[in-house]
């Protein structure tokens, strides 16, 4: 009896925490990525603002670069917090719609605002760049404050009107487990007139595992995706691990949608925007080669350090243009049957290679039906990445292993290794450990591989990348004709 009250009232208890998940949580997380947003935007407002204004009193190049360095990150930064708040409020947008379609008071405040907010910035910043009048530039601060003001007060009502039914399912829950708790009481009651042990045994097998219990969904209910770590093989004990198991399950999902969502919207932010720069730095590149040709001998060295400067920062936004393009846009495999040495062969031609950094390719080779365009890319990708790892200056070795159906392409470099804290992070989207770069070259080449029906891994002590990938796709039509062939041999 003890045993189904505890199951029923914790399925209960289940179901009203998985509403408060899927209905109020989602939501109340949107707007506080939508609040950071504003913050982030406010804060690198001030000090594009200020950078500004030292750029304009500067007469030191070195000083010059790094102020120039500290410009561009503040407008990454503001970049990145658009997307962050506009992920967020589509987010917050669909949540609301689905839950509360009569309330849209707060998602037209909150739009109206922002835009207010990031159209102030954008005038400000072009109007310090110029050299503009103080006074207009004051007035327009006035303005961003009082944008932000109204912003923030929007969410913040969003968050006021979301509240009230966190606060009713929490309460709801624990209602419930205490009627669970004190029904439990009740029943062991019973239990004490026919024996102290029994009553004892009960007590410590169900009560405290039920109060640790509330304890725990009150905590997942808030958002805490904690466990409560229930030892035993009784039905509480059950239920408790079911429980862990569901919260570790809501958390890794909850990361998942929010993941999933935020790459959706950068994706296509960042393929838009990939595209429209893409002639743009062809212009800059071009011109800038154009201006060393004419001032080739007219240059001065403060000249040549900054036309450098533009040098470096085209090619570092084309290969991250480049790395946004191939994890955003992987199309359908162009498959036919390849030599993998000349595929590597190809890649160590198209990439950059130091001389102090020796090649040792294989001397055996495989043949694999795959697309040896996109798997040029997946090479030229981690021999950049081995070139990196050896500081420019060391050995990288290749070995080609053909083994049954699958071919095995190893890339060893002498490098010091992976951080094992980084090990199981670096092919995530966005995870890089350099200062510079997308963090989407590695999740792109796992990407082309998977594609493949391949898998792409990584093991330290020496490092080596393998990529593993089947000589016949399973679902290629060339993999269908070989199995009729040999069913009709048999």
């Amino acid at each position: 009896m003890v045993s189904a009250i505890a199951i029923s009232n914790t399925i209960t208890v289940q179901e009203s925490f998985l509403d408060l998940s899927a209905e109020t949580l989602p939501t109340w997380d949107a707007l506080k990525d939508m609040r950071l947003a504003v913050s982030l935007v406010s804060s690198a407002t001030v000090d594009i603002l200020l950078v500004q204004d030292d750029l304009l009193d500067e007469e030191i190049s070195e000083e010059l670069f790094v102020l120039e360095e500290q410009l561009e990150y503040e407008v990454f930064e503001i970049e990145t917090a658009k997307s962050l708040f506009t992920e967020a409020f589509t987010r917050y947008t669909i949540l609301m719609k689905e839950n509360f379609p009569e309330n849209n008071v707060f998602r037209e405040d909150i739009s109206k605002n922002w835009n207010d907010m990031i159209i102030t910035s954008n005038k400000m910043i072009f109007l310090a760049a110029r050299g503009g009048d103080t006074n207009d530039i004051l007035e327009l601060k006035n303005q961003f404050v009082g944008s932000e003001v109204e912003l923030n007060k929007a969410i913040l009502s969003a968050m006021s009107f979301i509240e009230p039914f966190i606060e009713n399912r929490q309460q709801t829950i624990e209602t419930l487990v205490e009627n669970t708790t004190l029904q439990i009481i009740i029943a062991l009651n019973i239990f004490i007139v026919s024996s102290l042990a029994i009553k004892y045994i009960i007590t410590k097998s169900i009560s405290r595992p039920l109060l640790k219990l509330r304890k725990t969904t009150h905590k997942i209910a808030e958002g805490e995706f904690i466990k409560a770590g229930i030892k035993g093989n009784d039905e509480i004990s059950d239920l408790g691990r079911d429980i862990d198991r569901m919260s570790g399950e809501l958390e890794k999902l909850n990361k998942e949608i929010i993941m999933s969502e935020r790459l959706s919207s950068i994706g296509n932010l960042s393929s838009r925007m990939a595209h429209d720069l893409r002639n743009p730095l062809s212009v800059i590149k071009n011109s800038m080669e154009i201006l060393k040709l004419r001032l080739n001998d007219n240059m001065d060295e403060r000249v040549n350090h900054q036309l450098s400067m533009v040098g470096r920062a085209v090619s570092r936004m084309s290969h991250q243009i480049e790395d946004v393009l191939d994890f955003v846009n992987i199309a359908e495999l162009k498959v036919q049957s390849s030599s993998i040495i000349t595929i590597l062969e190809s890649a160590l031609l198209s990439t950059d290679i130091p001389t102090s950094v020796k090649v040792n390719l294989p001397k055996n080779s495989a043949t694999a039906l795959c697309d040896p365009y996109r798997l040029e890319v997946v090479f030229s990708n981690l021999l950049k990445n081995a070139c990196q790892a050896v500081n420019n200056n060391g050995e990288i070795t290749i070995r080609i292993i053909d083994k049954n159906d699958d071919v095995f392409i190893e890339i060893e470099d002498s490098g010091q290794g992976v951080l094992e804290t980084n090990i199981d992070k670096i092919f995530e989207p966005l995870f890089t450990t350099k200062q510079t770069g997308t963090g989407l070259g590695l999740a792109s080449c796992k990407s082309i591989v998977e594609k493949h029906g391949g898998t792409l891994s990584v093991r330290n002590n020496p490092t080596v990348f393998t990529v593993q990938i089947p000589k016949v796709p399973k679902k290629s039509p060339q993999r269908k004709n070989l199995l009729e062939k040999s069913l009709l041999n048999e």
